[in-house]
């Protein structure tokens, strides 16, 4: 029952909001068909981490720990997103930056985006998971491109080029996976995620080797590592803030949980080594590749893009790593950063319509001008780089531990100058417009309780989280770990 809500709610949501006449109607049944979103995908991950996992509609759908962490990580960050777009759509409209025959579009578009995510993590032919994660790229391309301003149809075309060719790659690595799966499994070949992940070690090594560089590439420029993340910062800050928040904070998970899928079956075809040092030389990259970006950015929404780049590389540089510390680590901050990335973005919403621009250079006295929000970006900041108590230095804390705990002194090292240098950088960013004087005629902003929600459930977390790990939340992600252990790694 909740797998079949958590499929067919977005849809329905969607399309109700496109063909309902009034604007009133249109953003309460955004809001309904998000919540009812959420409560299924907790239903749903409450079942699965308690009752192990789910198979529906013959072996068509398949959701364990990692499928159920993602359900609820994309249904959490899409219901924070929907409320949020209640009260900025609204200032757009009134603003005439976007006409209000287009709200319905804005939320069929939203919502079939979200549909596209959660599709991906709960397939259990890979076949169908590289076609899931293409549609997440054409849907969320429209609301990219949503406002069609010059630079923001240019940064949809650049996004669905690049993402179009990277997913290509990852087609011929599906395709070299099922030919490996027909050599060895004969009749009981196929794509999928069951039948290959019991069968991996009968599996071809080095059809399996090459089909895994082919999936990283591909995939892994869905997911933003370095350098194939040239998309990334160019549609993070063109889209609407709320689409911003889901893309940072979840859809680049998706093109991870592909990532991971294949890691796990190449980690017993050929080694747990092979698969983690490509993982690992990724990670690292990106995160080091980030930190000059993020120093010289002067757009606030583009800063942020290119610390989803680093924070994505932390993750992959957490699972290659591997053992116990870091894989937890490396899962519990896909949720904080997910949380993180969402109430930075809603901030710059809040700031981009007060201030009228994104650039940072323009964002002045922001802790006078809207206090409440100059507060959240402050603690936003101090969050996104990993400052104690909040959640993601508990997770980055336990990443740089496992570099050591597992015989690599040097990647702890790297890691821990490198977030020194980004704290340095993005702190000195936040104060700036936080306290700068400013001459600029500011326009009034408003935000209902949807807003206030919006921004309220995140900050909670990345307290909440940082000082002290509720066990049912531990329990989940050790799940999951154990996943990653039982796969031989």
């Amino acid at each position: 029952m909740e797998l079949l809500l958590l499929l067919t709610v977005p849809p329905i949501a969607g399309l109700l909001c496109r063909i309902m006449p009034r604007q009133a109607w249109i953003e309460r049944l955004n809001g309904l068909g998000a919540t009812v979103t959420l409560g299924a995908a907790l239903a749903l991950a409450a079942r699965v981490f308690g009752s192990g996992p789910i198979v529906a509609l013959g072996d068509l759908l398949y959701v364990d720990a990692l499928g159920a962490l993602l359900v609820m990580v994309i249904a959490l960050v899409g219901f924070l997103g929907a409320l949020y777009s209640i009260g900025y759509l609204r200032m757009d409209v009134s603003h005439g930056k976007v006409p209000a025959d287009q709200l319905g579009w804005y939320y069929l578009g939203y919502h079939a985006f979200l549909w596209t995510m959660l599709v991906t993590v709960v397939v259990n032919n890979l076949g169908l998971l590289w076609v899931s994660i293409e549609a997440t790229t054409l849907v969320s391309a429209l609301l990219v491109g949503f406002y069609r301003t010059k630079a923001a149809l240019e940064a949809a075309w650049k996004y669905l080029v690049l993402c179009t060719v990277g997913i290509t790659f990852a087609l011929f690595g599906v395709l070299l996976t099922y030919y490996a799966s027909a050599r060895a499994l004969g009749e009981e070949a196929g794509l999928t995620w069951t039948t290959l992940s019991a069968h991996a070690g009968q599996l071809d090594p080095d059809l399996m080797k090459l089909a895994f560089v082919f999936i990283l590439v591909g995939f892994g420029t869905k997911a933003g590592f370095a350098p194939l993340h040239n998309w990334l910062p160019d549609a993070h800050s063109q889209a609407p803030s709320p689409v911003s928040a889901v893309l940072s904070g979840v859809l680049l998970k998706c093109g991870l949980y592909g990532v991971i899928r294949f890691y796990l079956i190449t980690s017993k075809a050929v080694s747990p080594e092979y698969a983690s040092n490509l993982l690992l030389g990724f990670g690292l990259l990106s995160v080091v590749v980030a930190v000059p970006f993020i120093l010289v950015q002067t757009d606030f929404k583009r800063l942020l893009a290119y610390h989803s780049v680093e924070h994505i590389g932390l993750i992959a540089t957490a699972i290659g790593l591997g053992g116990p510390l870091g894989l937890y680590a490396g899962l519990l901050h896909m949720f904080n950063h997910a949380m993180a990335k969402s109430l930075l973005f809603f901030v710059a919403g809040n700031l981009s319509q007060r201030y009228g621009s994104t650039q940072m250079s323009r964002i002045r006295n922001a802790i006078q001008s809207m206090p409440a929000t100059g507060l959240l970006l402050l603690l936003g900041t101090f969050a996104i780089t990993g400052v104690p108590p909040f959640a993601i230095f508990v997770t980055e804390f336990g990443i740089v531990g496992a570099g050591f705990e597992r015989g690599n002194p040097l990647i702890g090292v790297v890691l821990i100058a490198a977030l020194a240098i980004v704290f340095a950088g993005a702190f000195g960013h936040a104060l700036e417009m936080a306290f700068g004087k400013t001459l600029l005629r500011l326009t009034p902003v408003l935000r209902g309780p949807s807003g206030a929600i919006a921004l309220a459930v995140p900050t909670a977390f990345m307290v909440l989280l940082g000082l002290y790990v509720p066990p049912p939340v531990s329990q989940a992600i050790q799940q999951v770990v154990t996943l990653f252990i039982g796969g031989g790694l």
